[in-house]
């Protein structure tokens, strides 16, 4: 009886073990690239991609999404918007960014603009039946993001532009200004 029970319990076993690999890169994204903005040899943002498909296996289509994110240790300038949730601030060159507030925050207040998580998309495309263009983010090259972050000891903000190359694929980060948090600027 008992091995009646086992041989099941074993063919299961042998049959789990011997499945393909699930995780499979359908969009062909790089491994995961860090961005040390204040060249402190601290990453402060990643290049990431992620994507959503059919659940089928394999998928045989779905969409693709290359996102700058923060690390920790760094933050990025949101706002809120009309449903109150916080969204990443896109900012125009020449806007000015006041200088960061020192006293205790007021519970009572609640900020419009703060400094947490954020994210910005880069491109989306397809794969399958979806279309495999790769698509830039409209107008990305003329927008601004401001971020927080510890440098030396001290807390700095700045902000930063993403350009990316339709030929190699390559995401390149351009610092338009580093602060002192303690002193406005102007976006860059």
């Amino acid at each position: 009886m008992r091995t009646s029970l086992l041989l099941p319990l074993l063919l299961l076993a042998i049959t789990a073990a011997s499945q393909p690999d699930f995780d499979r890169n359908y969009c062909g994204f790089a491994p995961n690239d860090s961005i040390d903005i204040t060249r402190d040899g601290i990453p402060d943002l990643v290049v990431q991609g992620s994507s959503s498909g059919t659940d089928d296996e394999p998928s045989s289509s779905g969409t693709c999404h290359l996102y700058v994110m923060n690390l920790p240790g760094t933050t990025i300038l949101n706002t809120r918007d009309a449903n109150g949730y916080w969204r990443t601030k896109v900012c125009a060159e020449g806007e000015r960014i006041p200088a960061m507030p020192t006293r205790p925050q007021d519970d009572m207040q609640i900020p419009k603009e703060n400094y947490t998580d954020g994210s910005v998309q880069v491109a989306y495309w397809g794969y399958g039946h979806q279309s495999a263009l790769v698509t830039v983010t409209p107008g990305l090259a003329a927008q601004r993001y401001v971020f927080r972050t510890m440098h030396e000891g001290k807390w700095w903000h700045g902000s930063f532009a993403i350009d990316r190359s339709n030929s190699t694929g390559q995401v390149n980060i351009r610092v338009g200004v580093l602060v002192p948090a303690d002193q406005a600027f102007v976006v860059r």
